[in-house]
């Protein structure tokens, strides 16, 4: 029985037809859309994960980063890059930090034979270490470095963000030591007492304060130093690791605060004159120096040696003065206010000759004045005279 069923033939062959597109044409409009919407489905499926494996990649923002350094391109190479938090690490202290001295063209250079290895990963920080190397057009040396890169936040499905960890892009703790007394601006920012280093208390003694920023940019960076009633002085320097950078110029009085110091002094010096030849009380000019109590004893010495020398109705001496010109020159020196005025005058004397006889003599000159002012409550007073 079985042995018949196994010779048994089937008495008609089964013929073999090809498919054709116009057959599924013939099938159902459901099964038509299932299967096209189906197709679809995977094809656009497969589009989406070979488009993120692309575009959310260490091997795309390593590109992205290298492409845009030797481009010039520091918006890009900062948007590629994650740096820890910091009013010093922003994004236009970047771009000038990079860019002074450069053209501002943008020139890609064309990249060839990329090729990306990871090398080692950190498990505890999560950053992996790649070695890149690539050949520039027209350029037949291989180009090669190291690169880390880190696992951000997931953007969608198993996508995630990767970035660039710069570490040779910045330093740490960098130390600068300015004037005491003067306001410090760093890339145009204003450093506050708050960055002031522990060890500043002790270099104080010489008049410096030192400030410790936490950060700062490899490159190029701009230093102003403001100072009361002095010219500010602006530097652009270049930062190259975290040693310690000093601004300690001898500041220039501006043109306004030495014109008001010179106005003063001349004004205070006539006035001297004019109560002296009065033989007016010292109290007449008081008003001019500081109220330090030797400084105003040795001014009211120095008053009434001048008087004494005044003639009077009974004796001989300087009767008559008159200041046909005053000069003066103001200087900050060694961190204090000096003047030098310049006195032009014409004085006449009484000169005693024998007996009775007197004769008046008439004498022009000039005569140097060695001043030192100082600042209290706002108005500038004389502090020595010599």
């Amino acid at each position: 029985m079985s042995g018949n069923r196994q010779n048994r033939k089937f008495p008609f062959r089964i013929p073999e037809k090809k498919l054709h597109w116009k057959d599924f044409l013939l099938l159902p409009g459901w099964i038509r859309m299932l299967a096209i919407s189906t197709v679809t489905l995977l094809l656009l499926t497969a589009v989406f994960f070979m488009a993120g494996n692309y575009l959310y990649s260490p091997q795309k923002v390593a590109r992205d980063y290298y492409e845009a350094m030797l481009a010039g391109d520091w918006n890009q190479m900062y948007d590629c890059c994650r740096f820890p938090e910091g009013q010093f690490l922003s994004r236009i202290n970047f771009v000038n930090a990079m860019s002074y001295g450069t053209s501002g063209e943008k020139n890609t250079p064309e990249i060839k034979n990329y090729r990306m290895r990871r090398k080692e990963t950190d498990e505890s920080s999560g950053v992996s270490i790649y070695t890149v190397s690539y050949t520039l057009q027209g350029v037949s040396e291989s180009q090669n470095s190291t690169v880390k890169i880190a696992r951000g936040s997931r953007i969608m499905g198993p996508f995630y963000e990767w970035y660039i960890v710069p570490e040779d892009l910045y330093v740490e703790n960098v130390e600068i030591a300015v004037p005491e007394d003067a306001d410090f601006y760093l890339d145009g920012t204003r450093i506050l007492d708050q960055y002031e280093s522990e060890d500043s208390d002790a270099s104080t003694g010489n008049g410096e304060k030192v400030y410790e920023i936490p950060c700062l940019f490899l490159g190029y960076h701009t230093a102003r130093i403001h100072e009361k009633e002095r010219t500010d002085y602006r530097e652009i320097f270049y930062v190259k690791n975290n040693g310690h950078l000093e601004f300690l110029p001898e500041l220039k009085l501006n043109d306004s605060t030495g014109k008001e110091i010179a106005d003063l002094l001349e004004d205070a010096v006539q006035d001297f004159c004019d109560a002296g030849m009065k033989k007016e009380s010292f109290s007449k000019i008081r008003s001019c120096f500081s109220s330090d109590a030797q400084v105003q004893k040795k001014a009211e010495e120095t008053f009434e040696e001048f008087c004494q020398g005044v003639a009077d109705e009974n004796n001989t001496g300087l009767a008559n003065l008159t200041i046909t010109n005053i000069d003066t020159v103001v200087s900050n020196t060694d961190g204090q206010m000096k003047a030098e005025v310049t006195l032009s005058y014409t004085a006449e004397r009484v000169e005693k000759r024998l007996f009775f006889f007197y004769r008046t003599v008439t004498e022009s000159g000039t005569k140097k004045l060695e001043l030192q002012i100082g600042s209290s409550g706002g108005e500038w007073k004389i502090e020595s005279w010599n």
